[in-house]
């Protein structure tokens, strides 16, 4: 009976690997499809002029674009930070009445379509504060988007401080802000910047939201408001669809830069997170 009992349990684990290695091999087969049609195709239309010169989605480059994606990047990331902390904190030290209400509007904002928020933006941002398509407008609506990762990630973070240093900080007569602020936050931070990170890298692809809120420039933003920005990802769409197969290199080569852009951040996200585990386990 003990045999038999073992047998099926080494079978059922046999199969769990087996499926899993398969999930994971149609997964990584996914990725390497996607890089390598659209690095191949990056390569066949590359020229240092498109990533040296301004341009719009049929001619000249897209430097413009790569300038205002991290604009907007920027802006979206300096106002979702503090937003996310500040829930991270009272999620995770305070627990308040409101912890269950404010985890549930995490979830539902972190479950919105980009479409929609793109109306959102269009609607509050773009009309009824007179932002108009704009850095500010694009970036204020990214920042929506980017607020229940920052707000989740930090919690983990912070629920992953060693319990002893609270308790040291409280046993020395810490109040409650200055062990957040001097204990929870240092200990915390390369988790907490690797969770910012991250969000980052999710901006950097969007589009719907952009289209509603931050238009389209050949140049740079002027201002912060009333002015449009170029972005990668409507070269990657508007450029694709041209009859011109100098638009559809434009295209390629904008996915491309996304690919690196999105590739690098999440290396750097992959980096700070390790740090975080090694100081930890120290």
């Amino acid at each position: 009976m003990k045999e038999r009992s073992m047998t099926l349990r080494l079978a059922e684990d046999r199969l769990a690997r087996a499926v899993g290695i398969g999930v994971i091999s149609v997964l990584f087969s996914a990725l390497l499809l996607i890089v390598y049609y659209v690095t191949s195709g990056a390569l066949s239309h590359f020229s240092w002029d498109m990533l040296t010169t301004f341009g719009n989605t049929t001619s000249g480059g897209i430097l413009n674009a790569i300038i205002g994606t991290w604009l907007l990047i920027g802006i979206s990331t300096a106002t979702s930070f503090p937003l996310g902390l500040v829930t991270a904190i009272y999620l995770s030290e305070y627990r308040g009445r409101l912890s269950g209400l404010i985890r549930l509007s995490i979830d539902v904002l972190a479950s919105v379509p980009s479409m929609v928020l793109g109306l959102f933006g269009y609607l509050v941002y773009v009309i009824y504060l007179g932002m108009g398509f704009s850095l500010l407008a694009g970036g204020l609506t990214l920042s929506l988007m980017m607020v229940p990762y920052v707000a989740r990630s930090s919690e983990i973070a912070f629920l992953n401080v060693p319990k002893e240093l609270r308790e040291a900080a409280y046993a020395l007569g810490a109040t409650k802000w200055q062990y957040v602020s001097r204990v929870l936050l240092r200990a915390a931070w390369p988790l907490v910047a690797s969770g910012v990170v991250l969000s980052s890298s999710i901006a950097a692809g969007e589009t719907a939201q952009l289209l509603y809120t931050a238009g389209w420039n050949t140049g740079l933003p002027s201002a912060l408001t009333r002015s449009q920005v170029p972005y990668l990802t409507y070269v990657v769409w508007s450029g694709i669809n041209q009859p011109s197969a100098y638009a559809n290199g434009l295209a390629y080569v904008s996915a491309e830069v996304l690919i690196v852009t999105v590739f690098s951040l999440m290396v750097l996200s992959k980096v700070l997170e390790r740090r975080g585990i090694a100081w930890k386990r120290s």
